[in-house]
């Protein structure tokens, strides 16, 4: 059974403490070669979290680790290649118009980067060539290539109903038709959109643990139908 996150002992740095406990020495070489890399979209905490959510995905499926938790790590260290008028272009009103090239050119670049990661480590090689292959269309693909490639995206989704994300799409106001509310419900129960049942429980659970984390003011925000905002910026961040 997956336990909540309790935010009152989660350190929201992003640097790694409430994990590191979890991963294996090799991965924590891995982790600390990619932490200056890592949450370049204003989304602090985005890797650990998404790593948190992989390791436990792995309870409940049979995968090869070794695969799965790097491509967490690692997964969007591209955008640190990217230039902060690049990045600044998701929040224009016309984000759309460059959102598909942005997110090839940070998988692009967050293969090179994490391959030069890994073989700095002196990762399996036999695992490299699977673990760029998941961070070459993790925002992109269509459909999932097989159980390491669903459990790493689908953790790098559930990120989307944690607590900080939610309270990073409250700053962000920005216009679109949907509350967050609306849409994050929508994306619950939209075929396809997770690759395990068992990662669209966990969303569920840490989408009510969201809720019952945020003030009243940004409930109401988060549910209120004419307060449009944007959330799409920060799938599959």
């Amino acid at each position: 059974m997956y336990k909540l996150i309790d935010y009152s002992h989660w350190n929201l740095n992003g640097k790694g403490n409430n994990i590191l406990t979890q991963l294996t020495p090799h991965e924590i070489q891995v982790w600390q070669k990619a932490l200056p890399f890592q949450d370049k979209r204003n989304d602090k905490g985005h890797a650990e979290f998404v790593t948190y959510f992989a390791v436990n995905l792995l309870k409940y499926v049979k995968a090869e680790r070794g695969i799965v938790v790097p491509a967490a790590i690692l997964h969007d260290i591209g955008w640190s290649q990217m230039s902060k008028e690049e990045i600044a272009q998701f929040y224009l009103p016309n984000w759309r118009d460059f959102e598909p090239q942005l997110r090839k050119r940070h998988q692009e670049e967050g293969v090179n980067l994490a391959g030069k990661i890994l073989d700095g480590v002196n990762y399996p090689q036999e695992f490299i060539p699977k673990i760029l292959e998941i961070i070459s269309q993790h925002d992109t693909r269509q459909g999932f290539l097989n159980s390491e490639d669903g459990i790493a995206r689908d953790a790098d989704k559930i990120w989307v109903f944690s607590l900080p994300c939610c309270r990073l799409a409250i700053r962000k106001k920005r216009n679109f038709n949907k509350s967050i509310y609306d849409q994050l419900s929508e994306w619950l129960s939209q075929k396809g959109f997770f690759y395990l049942d068992i990662s669209r429980e966990t969303a569920k659970i840490e989408f009510q643990n969201t809720l019952n984390n945020l003030d009243e003011a940004q409930r109401d925000y988060l549910k209120n139908r004419q307060k449009f905002l944007n959330i799409n910026l920060l799938i599959r961040t």
